[in-house]
C-alpha cells in the first residue's frame, strides 16, 4: 500500500519477540517423565529401594482399595495410616488412579508425571509475572534439571512429590485472580499432602498482609505490627533467622540424624533415638520467607533466603537429607522467590550492569539494589547448569558417590538386574499371594495383602504368631544390610524355636516358612567380593585385596553374614608371588563366630606355598563346616599373611549344603 500525498506517517508496529510455544516445555516435561520414570522404576525392580517408604504407601492403599477406611483400624500392623494420621486424606486424590493398577509402579508413575509437571504452571506463572517466553522456558527448564527434583524421583514415593505442582498452580490462579481455581488447587495441596499446610497458610498470610484486611481490627494490628517491626530493624533479623534455621538444617543432614534433640545412638535398635523429628526443622525453616514477608514486607530479598542457602550449602556437599522429599518444599519456596526477585527488580540488560558497576565501582549487595531480571534468570540458569552437572544422578560428570544418603543414584549399578535379584524374586514366588509375611523394608515387592508388617522401629511390635514366612536379605542391594539389623532378633527367635524351616537360602536371602521340615526348595551360593570384607593390612587395588610382603596378624576380617543350622563349603579366591619358599607359611584361613572376644573357630586351615600350584595364578581353597543352630555375624577372616611374598584376595563364596 503507498501512503497519499500530504498524508501523515503510518508508525510501524515494533516487531515482537518470536513466541516459545507451551507444548516444547510439556514435551521436555514428558522426556523427564519417561526418563525419571523408568529409572524409578528400574531401581524398584532391582530391589533398590532405599527405605520404607515405597512399601508403606503401596501397603496403606491396598489396604483402603481393599476395604476402605474401616480397614485403617482393623489391620493394625498394616495400617500406615494409624500410626501415621496426617496422611489420611491422600487417598480421596490418589487412589481411583491406584484402582487401576494396584502395585507400587502405579505409584512411581504417577510420581514420575506429578513432578516435571510443575513445570508448566511455573511456565505460566513467569509469563503471568510478565516474563517474556523465552525466560518463562528457562525457569522451567531450572525446575527441571534442579538435582534435588531428580533424587526426590528416585527416592522411592512420597506425597511431597505432588507439592510442586499444586503449589505452582494455587499461586497461579490467585495472581491471575481465578479465585475458585486457587481455593481447589490449595484444597487439592492439602489432601495430598497435609504436611504442606504450613506454606499455603504462610502463603495466605502473606497475602493478608499485602491486600487491605476486610477487618479493620486485623488492618491496625498488621500494621501497628509492622510499625513496631521496623522501628526493631527486623528485616535483618528475620533474614538471618531463615539463613541461620536453614543452615541448621544442612547440618541435621550433614550429621545424618533423622531426629533431633537428644538423638544419641540407640543401642537396642542401631538406629537414632530422640524426641524432636527433624521434619519440624525443614516446615519451619520453609515457613520462615514467608513470616518474613508479612513482618517486613521484604518478599524479594526474604523469600530469596532459602536460594542462597541452598547454593552455599552445595560447596558443603548434600548428604544427610538435603536432596531428598523433605527439602522440597523449601527448594519450590525458594524457586518462588527466585521469581519474585527477578520481577521486582528490573534493570537493564546484564552486560550494560555489569559495565556500569565497573565504571562507578559500586560493589554493593545485588540484593540491596535495582538490577536486571535477566541478570537474575541467567545466574539461575548458569547454577542450575553447574549443580546438575556436578550433582544430577543422570548426570556423566556427578563425582560424588552416593551423594543423597540412603539412596543409591547410579543408573549404572541401580539398573543392573543382577542374578541374586532373580533368586530373590524366586524366593517371594514361593509365597502365596496372600500369606502373612514378615519382612525388612526395603523389599516393597511383598506390599499388597492382608497381613503384612516390617520389622522397623516406630512401627507396632510384629508378632511370630501372626505370620507364616520371614523373608530376610543381607546383601542383595546397598541398604539390605543395613534394613536386615532390624529384622534379625525375630529370624534368630524363629530358628531357635524350632518351629520354622529354611525354605530358600542364597545371595544372603533367606526365607522361612512355619512349620516347614523339609530341604531347601531353592539353593544358591552367597558370594563376597574382596570389598565386603574390612582390610586390617593391605589395600585395595580395585576389586582385589593386596597384602605386600610384610608381617601382620590380620589381613581382612568380615563380612559378618547370619547363618542357620546346616552343612556350609567356603571357598576363597588367593593368588601369592613369588619369592616364596615352597614350605613356607602364607596365610591362616579360617571360619568363626566374629561377635565375642573369643570367636568360636568352625574350621581352619593353614595354607603354605606348596597350595599353590604356581605364583601369580588364582587358586580357589575350599573349606567345609557345620553349625548345629544359627549364628550370627559369621566371619571369614585372612590371619598372619606372611612376610615373604604379595598376597592377593579376590573374595569368598558360601555354598549352603
Amino acid at each position: 500500500m503507498v501512503d497519499s500525498p500530504g498524508a501523515a506517517p503510518v508508525a510501524s508496529a515494533p516487531p515482537r519477540a518470536r513466541e516459545v510455544p507451551l507444548w516444547i516445555l510439556i514435551a521436555v516435561s514428558a522426556v523427564y517423565a519417561v526418563v525419571f520414570g523408568s529409572l524409578s522404576i528400574l531401581r524398584y525392580e532391582s530391589f533398590n529401594s532405599s527405605i520404607n517408604d515405597l512399601g508403606f504407601y503401596n501397603q496403606l492403599f491396598w489396604v483402603t482399595l481393599h476395604g476402605g477406611p474401616a480397614a485403617w483400624a482393623t489391620h493394625s500392623q498394616t495400617n500406615f495410616y494409624a500410626d501415621f494420621p496426617w496422611q489420611t486424606s491422600s487417598f480421596l486424590l490418589l487412589e481411583p488412579f491406584y484402582a487401576i493398577s494396584p502395585t507400587p509402579v502405579t505409584l512411581l508413575v504417577l510420581q514420575a508425571i506429578g513432578l516435571p509437571l510443575a513445570a508448566v504452571p511455573l511456565y505460566l506463572l513467569a509469563r503471568q509475572y510478565g516474563f517474556t517466553s523465552w525466560t518463562a522456558l528457562a525457569i522451567g527448564a531450572c525446575y527441571l534439571v534442579n538435582f534435588q527434583v531428580q533424587s526426590v524421583n528416585l527416592n522411592d514415593f512420597h506425597l511431597q512429590s505432588f507439592f510442586p505442582l499444586t503449589f505452582f498452580s494455587m499461586i497461579l490462579f490467585y495472581e491471575s485472580g481465578w479465585r475458585k481455581s486457587f481455593f481447589v488447587a490449595a484444597v487439592i495441596s492439602l489432601i495430598t499432602n497435609p504436611l504442606t499446610l504450613v506454606l499455603t497458610l504462610g502463603f495466605l498470610v502473606v497475602q493478608l498482609v499485602r491486600l487491605p484486611s476486610p477487618d479493620p481490627f486485623f488492618r491496625r494490628l498488621f500494621r501497628r505490627l509492622g510499625m513496631w517491626i521496623r522501628g526493631l530493624n527486623v528485616e535483618f533479623w528475620v533474614g538471618a533467622l531463615g539463613v541461620g534455621l536453614l543452615v541448621f538444617e544442612g547440618w541435621a543432614g550433614l550429621i545424618g540424624a533423622y531426629h533431633l534433640g537428644g538423638a544419641s545412638p540407640s543401642s537396642s535398635t542401631g538406629g537414632w533415638s530422640s524426641f524432636v523429628s527433624i521434619r519440624v526443622v525443614y516446615f519451619v525453616a520453609a515457613f520462615a520467607p514467608f513470616l518474613g514477608v508479612a513482618l517486613a514486607k521484604r518478599e524479594t530479598q526474604i523469600l530469596a533466603v532459602p536460594l542462597v542457602v541452598f547454593l552455599a550449602l552445595g560447596d558443603i556437599g548434600f548428604s544427610g537429607f538435603i536432596g531428598r522429599q523433605d527439602t522440597l518444599e523449601y527448594s519450590v519456596v525458594a524457586l518462588w522467590g527466585l521469581l519474585l526477585f527477578a520481577r521486582q527488580h528490573p534493570g537493564t540488560r546484564p552486560l550494560h550492569w555489569l559495565r556500569s558497576r565497573v565504571r562507578q565501582r559500586r560493589w554493593r549487595l545485588p540484593g540491596l539494589e535495582r538490577q536486571s531480571p535477566n541478570l537474575t534468570i541467567v545466574a539461575a540458569v548458569v547454577a542450575s547448569g553447574a549443580l546438575f552437572a556436578t550433582l544430577s544422578p543422570v548426570s556423566p560428570w556427578n563425582q560424588v558417590p552416593k551423594l543423597i544418603t540412603g539412596v543409591n543414584e547410579n543408573p549404572a549399578e541401580f539398573t543392573n538386574v543382577t542374578v541374586a535379584d532373580n533368586f530373590i524374586r524366586s524366593a517371594m514366588n514361593l509365597i502365596p499371594p496372600d500369606a502373612p509375611v514378615l519382612t525388612q523394608n526395603n523389599i516393597p515387592q511383598l506390599t499388597g495383602r492382608t497381613d503384612f508388617a516390617w520389622a522397623f522401629p516406630g512401627l507396632p511390635t510384629p508378632n511370630l504368631t501372626s505370620f507364616d514366612y520371614i523373608l530376610s536379605d543381607q546383601s542383595t542391594n546397598a541398604f539390605a544390610r543395613y534394613w536386615y539389623v532390624y529384622l534379625e532378633p525375630y529370624v534368630e527367635s524363629a530358628l531357635d524355636s524350632g518351629d520354622w524351616g529354611v525354605l530358600a537360602i542364597g545371595y544372603g536371602v533367606l526365607l522361612l516358612e512355619r512349620g516347614y521340615t523339609g530341604i531347601p526348595d531353592l539353593v544358591a551360593p552367597v558370594p563376597f567380593s574382596a570389598r565386603d570384607m574390612s582390610l586390617a593390612s593391605g589395600h585395595f587395588a580395585g576389586a582385589i585385596a593386596v597384602h605386600p610382603p610384610a608381617q601382620n596378624d590380620i589381613f581382612w576380617y568380615g563380612p559378618y553374614i547370619d547363618l542357620p543350622a546346616g552343612t556350609y563349603t567356603v571357598t576363597f579366591r588367593v593368588m601369592v608371588g613369588s619369592g616364596a619358599t615352597y614350605t613356607e607359611p602364607i596365610l591362616r584361613l579360617a571360619v568363626t563366630n566374629g561377635t565375642t572376644s573369643s570367636p568360636t573357630i568352625y574350621v581352619a586351615e593353614q595354607l603354605y606355598r606348596f597350595d599353590f600350584p604356581s605364583a601369580n595364578t588364582w587358586t580357589d581353597i575350599s573349606l567345609t563346616f557345620t553349625l548345629s543352630q544359627f549364628v550370627e555375624s559369621v566371619e571369614l577372616p585372612g590371619q598372619e599373611p606372611t612376610a615373604a611374598t604379595t598376597i592377593y584376595f579376590g573374595g569368598a563364596t558360601i555354598t549352603p549344603g
